[in-house]
């Protein structure tokens, strides 16, 4: 594709409900998203997972690439037709505050599209998903909150550190002005969910009335079984071998069948909770200012 501009990108934030909104907008006749979930092209981040590097093949889907090419990051919206509009959601692009920069280079007129969650909770959701995976070894929140700190993208455990939102959602208003941002909350739309891809297709200047199914829930949480067989599985080499001779479909049935475990659930401590409300009290406080939205209310961060 030539001169390729993309429209709209959903920056984030991680465990904000982007990947329901990917599944949402990718309903939608008037907009292409490519077979990608998170391209990861404007951030500069790196994963522990190796395949996360590897040259995504034509037509297969994939919920997360790190994409360093310019060639490939075009490629991927080769399929694009004249009239569609084209988007990028990648919740990395909120984390690296130089990525709004990148954007902008990009295309100066593209729309923003943010979600933001109570940062406990996204904190916490962060936590229970690693956990529930295999990735994270804490059996408890504390432990995890209080272990070193992995600065990477991909499989890190930056479970507080990405819920302080004001310093990384401030670049993108500075360069790109509110009125071409839209900012969710989280809890909010989730729970009105045509009111909320309404907004978003006015904002995006499409028709308005198109039905979006979003009766599947995705991304649920989900919790599994033989940790230490499952995680060798994951190792480099066996991994690799692995994704040589298995779609990622066929390896999704086989985790799931042989892995995945029922009734998972992990409820936060509320002393944990209460040093949390004052840990990010200022922040949000400095967040509300800049939205112009009541968050310690809305959020019981009081």
């Amino acid at each position: 594709m030539k001169d390729l501009k993309v429209d709209f990108f959903v920056v984030g934030a991680a465990r904000c409900g982007t990947t329901s909104l990917y599944n949402y907008l990718n309903q939608y006749p008037d907009i292409f998203l490519p077979n990608i979930k998170e391209l990861n092209y404007f951030s500069r981040v790196e994963s522990k997972d190796s395949s996360d590097y590897k040259e995504p093949k034509k037509d297969q889907q994939y919920h997360t690439k790190i994409i360093k090419s310019e060639h490939t990051y075009n490629s991927l919206f080769n399929n694009s037709k004249e009239n569609q509009i084209n988007g990028d959601i990648s919740p990395s692009y909120l984390w690296d505050t130089e990525t709004a920069k990148r954007i902008y280079k990009h295309n100066p007129k593209a729309k923003i599209i943010i979600s933001l969650r109570n940062p406990i909770h996204r904190a916490f959701s962060h936590y229970v998903m690693n956990y529930s995976i295999g990735q994270e070894k804490h059996d408890n929140f504390r432990d995890a909150l209080n272990a070193k700190t992995e600065m990477i993208w991909g499989g890190g455990n930056l479970y507080e550190e990405l819920s302080y939102y004001y310093k990384t959602v401030l670049p993108y208003y500075q360069i790109f002005g509110k009125e071409n941002i839209h900012t969710l909350i989280f809890e909010e739309w989730t729970s009105n969910k045509d009111t909320a891809l309404e907004e978003i297709f006015n904002f995006l200047g499409v028709d308005r009335n198109f039905i979006i199914n979003h009766s599947i829930v995705h991304n649920e949480k989900v919790a599994y079984k033989n940790i230490k067989t499952l995680n060798f599985l994951r190792s480099r080499f066996i991994k690799s071998f692995l994704d040589f001779f298995l779609f990622t479909k066929t390896k999704n049935r086989l985790k799931d069948k042989f892995f995945k475990k029922e009734d998972f659930t992990k409820n936060i401590d509320p002393e944990i909770q209460n040093e949390l409300k004052n840990n990010f009290r200022k922040d949000v406080e400095q967040l509300e200012i800049l939205l112009k939205v009541s968050l310690i209310k809305k959020w019981n961060l009081e």
